[in-house]
């Protein structure tokens, strides 16, 4: 089950109408926003619709700028789809006069929310600020992330155990049963149901903390909690500790970087997700500019992450995976690295209507380098057509090399690295098409050479854009074909075993010459 449309209508930001299309085998989202533009609202959108599957919001927040007269207009619309073949199309509403998920399926979207899967910076702080001599998770995971997670001894979910435990203790009169009932509840089932549940997520957080090659171990410490009468529980702690370099690190929260924390609390995050209920149809992933504190370097592990753990994974287990980012270099490489496969991204800026006017969220759908080509071929400009298809051949053959590790010229200033370096690497590597070859050649000459474009008005040119385009459009489609050539990586292991053999002799005639030196 996946999400294929969302509409927003005079929500927050979002005066008026506004739409964004997911397709038809609903695709992760990856969504461009200025600040102020309305990024923040989509990922306040999704969480309140998937939170009014299971109660009745206070409101829903309206836009500002509302007159009178459409007060009440609010509404958030999500449309499920089971897969990209089936023809049913599953309609969720939200309004401002409901407040609340009215729909015999809404099952599908409660069950989603007990993932708990809508992460933003603020969520991310709370793992370490705040904090004094040491860092207890003990409300965030038990009465935020783990909220809906099964505690596999009692069969039903942890915050909800811990409500009624609290309940027991605070608020009922204490009785001896009630207090042998609270005690045994403890000790046989909400305290090694916990554990075991930590024990998954400490695990997972290790794993994910490796691929950020952060040297940190992660133990989530939890003893027991015990009951000791009425308004008396002691032992509800989930101590935090960190060791760095096997070095143990007390208040590591004042020690490790921006950087680190970040990754712990991206780690510790997503650990969660893995043991909370995920078997229903949807399973929704949600991410609002988590990477503030984290430079480049930092930011591509959350891909692999990302990528190995909830998207390329079995049907069962696979998220859709909605990010928004105020970065657009961030949005320009998780384009390349994802491609536009199983993923749309779209851009939203803010405009005014009029000068005086407050400013509304325009949704851009970005279709790719080669749909803006074909645009501007069919309004006539054909240098703007041909700046584009030079732009996407770039991206191609730049991806073509990444992805199947082709070597590519070495060259001191790597912004002197130019597509025409990444090309010649895959001509000479790499088992593409030889007609292919030929065509790119031909259009690399006349039409993505920029100083090829003096004589752009001449009536030859707009079908050499044409056919630029279609040998563009060939080589995406190849991408998924084109592999190193063997007979490469054949030379290659020869040459590194020559290298060896010489590095053998040069250190025996070494060797003889030091000898020779010492008679």
């Amino acid at each position: 089950m996946r999400i294929t449309d969302i509409k927003i209508t005079n929500y927050r930001a979002f005066y008026g109408e506004h739409h964004i299309q997911l397709d038809k085998d609903g695709k992760n989202l990856m969504l461009y926003g200025e600040n102020g533009s309305g990024k923040s609202s989509l990922f306040t959108a999704m969480k309140d619709f998937f939170l009014a599957s299971v109660k009745k919001l206070p409101e829903l927040e309206e836009n500002i700028f509302l007159p009178a007269s459409k007060k009440n207009t609010a509404k958030i619309e999500v449309t499920l789809k089971e897969n990209s073949d089936s023809s049913k199309n599953i309609v969720f509403e939200l309004n401002a006069v409901q407040k609340e998920i009215v729909s015999a399926d809404k099952i599908l979207i409660s069950d989603a929310n007990k993932i708990k899967g809508f992460f933003d910076y603020r969520n991310l702080l709370k793992t370490h600020l705040n904090h004094k001599a040491q860092v207890d998770l003990f409300e965030i995971i038990v009465s935020e992330v783990l909220y809906h997670s099964i505690n596999r001894f009692s069969i039903k979910e942890i915050g909800k155990e811990w409500e009624a435990i609290v309940d027991d203790t605070f608020n009922k009169t204490q009785t001896k049963r009630v207090q042998e009932t609270t005690k045994n509840y403890l000790k046989d089932k909400f305290n090694p149901g916990l554990k075991e549940i930590l024990q998954s997520i400490e695990s997972d957080t290790n794993t994910f903390l490796k691929y950020f090659g952060i040297n940190l171990n992660v133990k989530l410490e939890f003893d027991k909690v015990e009951y000791f009468g009425r308004r008396m529980l002691k032992g509800q702690n989930i101590n935090l500790k960190i060791d760095f370099f096997t070095k143990h690190i007390p208040k590591h929260q004042h020690f490790l970087n921006e950087a680190r924390l970040t990754a712990l609390a991206i780690s510790l995050y997503l650990a969660s997700i893995k043991v909370n209920p995920t078997k229903g149809a949807l399973k929704i992933l949600v991410l609002d500019d988590l990477l503030i504190g984290l430079d480049m370097s930092n930011r591509l592990p959350l891909l692999e992450i990302l990528k190995n753990h909830f998207v390329d994974v079995k049907a069962d287990d696979r998220f859709q995976i909605i990010m928004t980012t105020y970065d657009k270099v961030w949005y320009e490489l998780v384009k390349s690295y994802f491609g536009e496969e199983q993923w749309k991204f779209v851009e939203v800026y803010s405009k005014r209507l009029n000068d005086d006017d407050f400013e509304i969220p325009i949704i851009k759908h970005d279709n790719g380098y080669l749909d803006r080509a074909k645009h501007y071929l069919t309004e006539k400009d054909f240098k703007a057509s041909a700046v584009y298809i030079r732009t996407e051949f770039e991206r191609l053959v730049k991806t073509i090399c990444d992805k199947q590790r082709i070597p590519v010229a070495y060259k001191k200033n790597q912004k002197e690295v130019t597509s025409d370096d990444f090309w010649t690497a895959i001509e000479s590597q790499a088992n593409l098409d030889p007609a292919l070859v030929k065509e790119i050649k031909i259009h690399r000459g006349v039409v993505m050479n920029p100083f090829s474009h003096y004589d752009l008005e001449k009536p030859e040119f707009e079908k050499e854009l044409k056919d630029t385009i279609a040998s563009v459009e060939k080589l995406k489609a190849e991408i998924g074909n084109i592999k190193k050539d063997k007979s490469i990586d054949k030379l290659e292991k020869e040459v590194a075993k020559l290298n060896g053999e010489i590095a053998a002799k040069e250190k025996i005639i070494e060797g003889l010459r030091n000898k020779l030196k010492a008679k």
